[in-house]
């Protein structure tokens, strides 16, 4: 059984929006710094009261951002995205009043554009980069013009000025769809790298796991390979003396106990095989039905009274497959999970395309709840009072490193459906 302690660490998205707020911040002291200075020192006559509306507003909505991240720390791209979408107004409208694209600080609503390309989705990031070239333009041609208090002439566009601005704002958008493709391009390859990074991480840690596991089993196969002999020495002897004495009762039950035995000596001896072996997935190549056929019949030594189904379904002809010792060993773990819980009935499917060969096996017990479907072959887990939980992890291990997957999943109306992919050998 296995306990998980709560995450309290804070998600990426959530620590990406403090950092914003934090930008925010200095953005809000920067701007009004340089509005006082161009009031006060520069002489320049702009419009307090509107500007002075669009900063409370934007520190009420920071605020009401800070608030609710404390309340729910759960963000989500769209909602990072309006954040984005937020500043772009504010400094957009904040621009109107101070000059528009003659503002020297016009280049500032790249910074949003750069955000999203490194943060966000490819459909955020071009929806702003279509927003802030949008407003750019809109500043170049309809904005408030910086007037000094002292001269009535305005720092228009007008002369080769113009020119200038237009100049400008060509670079402006271009800068803008550059950023959308080639950041946006560059953030989506990192964030792929560290995916494969994590599953390569969490790989690596099962790998070692069950390196840890075979080395247990092999100490194990060394073990018990001496009282396992005495066993069947000793059951033969009884099964001998009581079929003298008529007892056929008893003889027929020491005759399954005979075949347990026997499955045990081969489980082990295939242990030790295996670890001794250079190539652990060394076999024979067999057609499909004729594989799966020796795997039932080593499933069937311990489960005679099980009624399995077995059906056929492929077309044209039966595809080759190695005889993995290990994907034989997962194969019968599921057929032996199915026939506990569901002995009289479990149904085999097999199918086979062009690319995959599939098996499907369904039972009658149960069921499972979501929540183990989704840890199965994650973590070692297990539904039964005396299972190890490792059987399924050790089968998931067997299929991915086979290149093949498996999926489990309940069936209607009730019983467990497994469904496993195995690539063919082309």
């Amino acid at each position: 059984m296995m306990t998980t302690s709560p995450n309290k660490a804070i998600s990426a998205p959530d620590e990406n929006l403090r950092r914003l707020l934090s930008l925010r911040a200095l953005n809000i002291s920067g701007q009004l710094t340089a509005i006082l200075t161009a009031i006060y020192y520069l002489g320049l006559d702009l419009p307090i009261k509107p500007l002075a509306f669009i900063f409370i507003g934007l520190m009420a909505w920071s605020l009401l951002s800070l608030l609710l991240l404390k309340k729910r720390p759960s963000l989500t791209d769209t909602r990072f995205f309006v954040q984005l979408i937020v500043d772009v107004f504010a400094l957009t409208a904040i621009l109107y009043f101070t000059g528009g694209a003659t503002n020297p600080f016009a280049w500032f609503l790249l910074v949003p554009q750069s955000i999203a390309s490194t943060l966000l989705s490819r459909a955020h990031v071009w929806l702003m980069a279509l927003l802030t070239s949008l407003s750019y333009t809109l500043l170049v041609f309809y904005y408030q013009p910086l007037v000094y208090v002292d001269h009535p002439m305005d720092m228009g566009a007008g002369g080769h000025f113009a020119e200038h601005i237009i100049g400008m704002w060509i670079g402006f958008v271009l800068s803008t769809f550059l950023l959308a493709y080639f950041v946006a391009g560059m953030a989506e390859s990192l964030r792929k790298r560290n995916g494969l990074l994590s599953q390569m991480q969490e790989r690596m840690f099962r790998d070692e796991r069950l390196v840890a596991l075979g080395t247990l089993a092999t100490g194990a196969a060394h073990e018990l390979g001496t009282p396992l002999g005495t066993m069947s020495v000793v059951a033969h002897e009884l099964k001998l003396e009581l079929e003298q004495e008529g007892n056929q009762s008893a003889s027929q039950m020491l005759t399954i106990i005979n075949g347990q035995i026997k499955r045990c000596k081969e489980v082990l001896s295939s242990i030790t095989e295996t670890a001794t072996t250079e190539k652990f997935d060394a076999g024979q190549l067999l057609p499909v039905v004729d594989y799966i056929e020796k795997v039932i019949a080593q499933w069937r030594i311990s489960n005679l009274n099980v009624n399995l189904i077995e059906v056929v379904s492929g077309k044209g002809a039966g595809p080759k497959l190695i005889s993995d010792i290990a994907l034989t060993r997962a194969l019968i773990n599921i057929l032996d999970n199915a026939a506990q819980v569901s002995p009289h009935y479990v149904r085999l499917t097999i199918n086979w395309n062009n690319d995959n060969i599939n098996l499907m096996i369904e039972d009658e017990g149960k069921g499972m709840d979501e929540v183990q479907l989704i840890q199965l072959g994650k973590h070692m887990m297990t539904s039964k009072d005396d299972g190890l939980g490792i059987g399924i992890y050790i089968t998931q291990a067997t299929l991915e490193r086979l290149g093949g997957d498996i999926k489990w999943e309940n069936r209607q109306p009730k019983g467990v459906r497994v469904t496993i992919h195995l690539p063919l050998i082309k």
